[in-house]
């Protein structure tokens, strides 16, 4: 076998798991209306339970409906209704040979007040949340032993439901971690005050579990050991040494377990790193929680490949290996891996869409959350496994970038013969783009999988072969799927665009215009311009940031913007925001400074117009008089991130009829 370890036999308290690989506890928002697991839920857990995952945690499952509630879908055990629902879902996945742990939550101040009775959100203490900027609640003594017997009772349910054991989630900066921590626990009472006060709340639930489900039922927690809160400029927070006195004393208590995290809300991009972080960022706070106990320790550490998982096995660093957004994008990531299908991993890029829908849907109540290269995860039920009725007939895809491969994927799997006419000499379309700013090589995996995919379903890709509606005619298509991208914006309204020094930013990226050392002024700070001004930093020019709106970055989504701009910290910069280009010379960039009308020359040896894509469709029309079936996708029906071209990719080839 090539991942002994990874696939050997383990124990966590009494529970015996047929292999090292913990799902861990993600919020989907795929309970149904009474916050139970119902068929969309189940059916997400039984794809990765039949994927080989060895333990499944359920999602942060809800024990106060009054207080705790963290998103509309979000499942609980708040009431005895729920316990038969997440008994029916255990039974079935036990049947697939998956033990199953339920996780116990409260988001404490790390919500909304509309979600929880348009009331001051409850916490340790009256500091709100940095990120949610609610009205805050101090508990008082009586709140929060009430909370404590919500946390006992929700542990009841479960264990009648027949879970395998239970995760306290004290980590994230949710309710336990909150009292856990000097930052956020301010308390005068027996809940506050010295480092055993703070871990009273904690030790109160674990009791009261124990004395309520027996001392052989297995118990752990998910822990925040380091909020990384430095940065920030907090002086008083919990750190790794005091997390890892934490875990100690933890283990004394008699938990069986420990999964190791860190971060809060406020230091957001250390619990859910993006693209630009390696797999291993947390090594360091692991090794230190491993070394302090003797208990169990499972933890996530950006894993997205077999090969690293059975390296943090081999160097002792974790007695099981948490996957998270992994087993989201592919549930089958534990089957390949022992069959020894590497290649054929949907392996998860981080671009954290995953995070930003949470918030952007399922926290507002608009539907579950969604994965950039999986469309169907989180809607297993809407898309069930392709039908096998293409029956040899023909499918011309026209472009090679994510939405036609996808699209290309689904309809080779279908069983359909397919064609994709790709006119640049390699497939990926803006991937090829994405891929080049610093750190961005993950980009390149969903281009790899697709392509696996393609050979796997003897799909025939022509590169190099410009598509026109005679070559499309010549294959006699039954469907045609025009998935021609899109193209930089470079307003001919701006005069001077049409200059040598006039460049874009995929001119720039693709070194098609190589600059180094030159004075670059970067028109536009969305992602495209936040990391192309990075990748030309690197080179050593001197950049400007150029932006019509208030600020810089406006519009970007949080994690992608800190991201960017802590990288960009690192080179002197100039930001011009409220700044617009009026015209670009052979020297300069003429700009119109928004508040007072003023113009100014700005020297500068290149423009780099980084002003979005527009999409590129001149075939439709054409392809409509060779067949009835022309769907438009990707780019160029609407121009978007690479969730939106996969997913437009993916539902045109599994809607056609």
């Amino acid at each position: 076998m090539k991942y002994p370890r990874l696939f050997s036999e383990g124990s966590i308290g009494n529970v015996k798991i047929r292999n090292r690989i913990v799902m861990c506890a993600l919020a989907m928002g795929v309970s149904d209306d009474r916050q139970c697991i119902g068929e969309d839920f189940l059916a997400y857990l039984m794809e990765r339970a039949r994927g080989g995952v060895g333990l499944i945690v359920l999602e942060n499952t809800r024990v106060d409906d009054e207080h705790g509630v963290a998103a509309p879908w979000q499942a609980s055990v708040a009431r005895d209704e729920q316990i038969a629902p997440m008994a029916a879902a255990v039974k079935a996945l036990h049947e697939e040979g998956v033990k199953v742990f339920a996780q116990l939550h409260h988001p404490g101040r790390e919500t909304f007040s509309n979600l929880n009775g348009n009331v001051p959100v409850w916490s340790s203490s009256n500091r709100p949340c940095g990120v949610c900027q609610q009205e805050t609640h101090e508990m008082t003594t009586k709140e929060a032993e009430s909370v404590i017997q919500k946390f006992v009772a929700g542990a009841v349910r479960a264990k009648k439901s027949g879970v395998d054991g239970i995760e306290l989630h004290g980590a994230h900066g949710y309710l336990i971690s909150q009292f856990l921590s000097p930052y956020t626990n301010q308390r005068t009472d027996r809940f506050g005050g010295s480092f055993e006060n703070r871990l009273q709340f904690v030790k109160e639930i674990i009791e009261g579990i124990r004395r309520e489900c027996g001392a052989d039922f297995t118990l752990g927690i998910r822990l925040t050991v380091d909020e990384l809160l430095a940065p920030n400029g907090v002086q008083e927070y919990l750190t790794l040494e005091k997390g890892v006195k934490v875990c100690r004393e933890l283990e004394k208590m008699g938990l069986d377990f420990i999964n190791v995290s860190n971060g809060i809300y406020e230091s957001f991009n250390s619990l859910s790193e993006p693209t630009t972080y390696p797999q291993g960022c947390r090594t360091q706070r692991i090794l230190a929680v491993k070394k302090a106990v003797s208990i169990p320790v499972i933890a996530v550490n950006m894993v997205k490949e077999p090969w690293f998982a059975e390296k943090m096995l081999e160097e002792e660093m974790v007695d099981f290996v948490g996957l998270g957004r992994a087993v989201v994008a592919d549930p089958e990531w534990p089957l390949k891996a022992v069959q020894e299908r590497e290649d054929e991993i949907n392996r998860c890029i981080s671009c954290t869409f995953c995070f930003e829908t949470l918030v952007s849907d399922t926290i507002a109540g608009k539907g579950p959350v969604k994965c950039a290269v999986n469309p169907r995860a989180g809607r297993e039920c809407k898309y069930p496994a392709h039908e096998k009725d293409g029956a040899g007939r023909t499918v011309v895809v026209v472009g090679a970038g994510v939405g036609g491969l996808e699209a290309a994927r689904v309809l080779g799997e279908r069983g359909f013969h397919v064609v994709v006419l790709e006119k640049e000499g390699r497939a990926g379309g803006q991937i090829n783009i994405a891929d080049r700013p610093p750190h961005k090589e993950k980009m390149d995996w969903i281009v790899e999988y697709e392509l696996s995919q393609l050979k796997k379903y003897d799909v025939q890709i022509l590169i190099n072969t410009e598509a026109d509606a005679g070559r499309i005619a010549s294959y006699a298509p039954y469907a045609i799927v025009l998935a021609t991208g899109g193209t930089p914006i470079k307003p001919s309204s701006i005069p001077g665009s049409d200059l040598e020094n006039a460049v874009t930013f995929k001119e720039v990226l693709c070194d098609e215009k190589v600059l180094e050392g030159r004075k670059v002024t970067v028109i536009g700070s969305g992602a495209t311009g936040l990391e192309t001004a990075e990748f030309l930093c690197a080179r050593g020019n001197e950049v400007t940031i150029v932006e019509m709106l208030d600020s810089i970055g406006q519009g970007v989504y949080v994690q992608h913007y800190l991201d960017a701009m802590d990288k960009l910290s690192k080179y002197d910069i100039t930001y011009k925001p409220k700044t617009r280009l009026a015209e670009i010379k052979k020297d300069a960039a003429v700009l119109e400074h928004l508040e007072d009308g003023t113009f100014e020359e700005y020297p500068s040896d290149y423009v780099v117009l980084a002003m979005g894509i527009r999409s590129v469709n001149p075939l439709e029309q054409a392809c409509k008089e060779i067949c009835d079936k022309v769907i438009v996708a990707g780019d160029a029906k609407q121009v978007g991130r690479i969730e939106g071209a996969v997913r437009s990719g993916f539902e045109a080839a599994y809607t056609l009829q």
